[in-house]
């Protein structure tokens, strides 16, 4: 791909990618693990998403790559498997996957939740000198932050002020913490986690770009014509943003809650 990986981006020497265009990159990644999951029959688990796997083409659009760990799902919606992955992406319920030999599209949602970290901070999965003397994670340090009501302690200091609107930033934390939860059970479906990003992308433009967002909805490597499921149309766009300026007073109006100043 022209642009290589997303991991070169975020973790190369030299390279930049704003705020909006690393929401873009989420978008569309995650459409495509979605597609995986609910527009493939049958279904698919990707089982490696990290991001060396995410590609950018010339025009910074993400794909998703490397199928080789890639299982089929049946209908019982898991996988009869042996664990597979990549240190720092890899669920921690693997055990008890390895355990019943049978992983689920949680797995997948919980290395996403990574990369979504990942794209917050500018920060590798795993380090022994990144995180401090308490954590080597980054799924942990992101999340003691988020629930400690500071994520400027996470978010990239090379993209910081570029987001129009705090609450995307908070938005997408609050996206990602849910994607590693603990519980399997308790992690959203890509489905949801794409709904999330794109209104995010949503709190980043005026509401006179909203229709930008039906330009990117097309799915990035899908056949000529297919249409994920995620695919909204511009007055179900228009609700939703009417609708997420209510949701997204809950966040704080600044990185740091007022509390901790």
């Amino acid at each position: 791909m022209m642009n290589g990986t997303l991991k070169e981006h975020l973790h190369g020497r030299d390279k930049h990618i704003s705020w909006i265009q690393r929401l873009e990159i989420a978008e569309d990644s995650a459409k495509g693990i979605e597609y995986l999951h609910s527009g493939c029959t049958p279904s698919i688990i990707h089982r490696d998403i990290k991001t060396s796997n995410i590609l950018l083409d010339k025009q910074m659009r993400a794909k998703v790559s490397d199928f080789g760990l890639s299982k089929l799902v049946a209908e019982e919606s898991h996988a009869s498997t042996n664990v597979r992955g990549t240190l720092g992406y890899l669920d921690p319920q693997s055990v008890l996957y390895y355990i019943s030999q049978q992983l689920t599209e949680k797995s997948d949602v919980y290395s996403f939740g990574i990369i979504l970290l990942e794209l917050i901070s500018g920060r590798p999965p795993i380090s022994a000198m990144t995180f401090g003397d308490h954590f080597r994670n980054i799924g942990p340090w992101a999340k003691f932050y988020y629930e400690s009501g500071d994520i400027e302690a996470v978010v990239d200091p090379a993209i910081s002020g570029e987001y129009r609107d705090v609450h995307s930033v908070w938005k997408v934390a609050e996206t990602a913490v849910r994607c590693i939860d603990a519980d399997a059970r308790r992690r959203p479906c890509m489905a949801e986690v794409v709904k999330e990003v794109q209104e995010a992308i949503a709190l980043e433009r005026p509401p006179s770009e909203a229709s930008a967002l039906e330009r990117r909805a097309s799915f990035p490597f899908s056949p000529a014509g297919a249409r994920s499921g995620t695919v909204r149309s511009h007055d179900m766009i228009m609700d939703n943003l009417m609708r997420e300026e209510d949701e997204s007073s809950s966040f704080p109006n600044t990185l740091r809650h007022p509390e901790l100043r």
